[in-house]
């Protein structure tokens, strides 16, 4: 405290001080004290004198080193960047927990979601014993789904069964009728007859391998099912596939091969069922000119069936749907299929464990690719 006249009346002042500031109010100054600076903060003051009953002014100034000041300053700078560095640290690890907690759990539904979709595998329900009961109970209403779904499939694929069961027969009989009237329309040479019992006995071969596409398929569905396995040549197979198929094609496609010896464990006429689609296929879908590539050999611990063909190709929306059941890609219902063949080759190469991936392009091509683990167990 100073007086107007710069007496100290009250406290102490650095060394060096000597400065009476004029300042009226309150304000924040700088001065010099002994070479330092200081801030000073200065309110002008009065106080009555008891005996005289007359007012007297004087003066507060409050000094801080301006080293110190600024030592503060660092140091809380120092704090305020630390606990904000403490605060994003803290905020980093609870968004990578939270994304333990929610988000793996949500990317692994849909991953199964999309898996199940893409295999139509619906048996495996998912698991969830997080914390979150939005997070459960949408996990449970995906299995739900997943349980209705699952019968929905069985009782198609029983479905099928019974009707391909109680068509077989009668497609079977007709089919001999067809047989035996033939034999009387070449007796009696009725050119007439024969084209009508020609066109009915096409039909019908058409109804039987539809029928057996069926029942092949409604087979592996079944569990425990006993089917009979034997050491197959892949190589014997596609060859065979591919001399029949060359043989009846009315086209003009050259075939190319690149086959190895492979030797697997298989259902003989899975083999043949799955490399005669692929085959007939690239067949259907290619023109005069187009070239088909057939090759197979082991790639890593599996081996494959791959068949390449610079024919129409598809689109899109075609080859997300093209292992669908009764799916054709082509408009034209002249072309001969009921859109069964892809559909039986996935089924078959889900059977023994592996996988089926199609490359196309519109107007350049398709090509197939069937890979199945060599270890994978035998199903006997």
């Amino acid at each position: 405290m100073q007086s107007n006249e710069g007496d100290i009346l009250y406290g102490t002042a650095p060394e060096g001080y000597e400065a009476n500031p004029g300042v009226s109010g309150s304000n924040t100054i700088q001065i010099e004290a002994g070479g330092k600076k200081y801030f000073a903060v200065v309110k002008n003051g009065k106080f009555v004198k008891s005996r005289t009953n007359k007012k007297a002014a004087y003066k507060i100034c409050a000094l801080v080193s301006h080293k110190d000041m600024m030592q503060n300053y660092r140091e809380l700078r120092y704090k305020s960047y630390s606990v904000i560095a403490i605060v994003a640290i803290a905020f980093a690890i609870f968004a990578l927990v939270l994304r333990k907690m929610i988000a793996d759990p949500v990317k692994k539904l849909n991953n199964s979601i999309e898996e199940s979709v893409n295999n139509l595998d619906f048996t495996e329900n998912i698991t969830y014993d997080g914390p979150f009961r939005e997070l459960d109970m949408l996990v449970e209403a995906n299995n739900n789904l997943y349980n209705r779904v699952q019968q929905e499939l069985e009782r198609q694929s029983e479905f099928n069964a019974n009707v391909s069961h109680e068509l077989r027969t009668p497609v079977a009989v007709m089919h001999a009728q067809c047989q035996l009237s033939r034999e009387i329309a070449e007796k009696n040479k009725d050119s007439e007859m024969l084209g009508s019992i020609e066109v009915f006995e096409r039909q019908t071969a058409r109804m039987k391998g539809l029928i057996e596409q069926l029942l092949q398929m409604s087979v592996l569905d079944r569990d425990n099912v006993k089917i009979p396995m034997e050491e197959v040549d892949l190589k014997d197979v596609i060859e065979s596939v591919c001399d029949d198929a060359q043989y009846i094609c009315r086209k003009d496609i050259e075939f190319s091969y690149d086959l190895k010896s492979v030797v697997v464990t298989a259902n003989m006429n899975h083999v043949v069922i799955v490399v005669n689609n692929l085959v007939s296929n690239a067949v259907k879908y290619s023109d005069n000119g187009n070239r088909i590539h057939v090759s197979c050999g082991e790639k890593g611990k599996s081996y494959f069936i791959e068949v390449s063909d610079n024919g129409r190709g598809m689109n899109a929306e075609t080859k997300n749907r093209i292992f669908e059941s009764f799916f054709r890609g082509d408009a034209d219902r002249s072309t001969e299929g009921f859109g069964l063949g892809l559909a039986q080759v996935m089924k078959i190469v889900k059977f023994y464990g592996g996988r089926i991936y199609v490359d196309s392009v519109l107007g350049e091509g398709s090509t197939f690719t069937v890979e199945v683990p060599l270890t994978d167990k035998t199903k006997d």
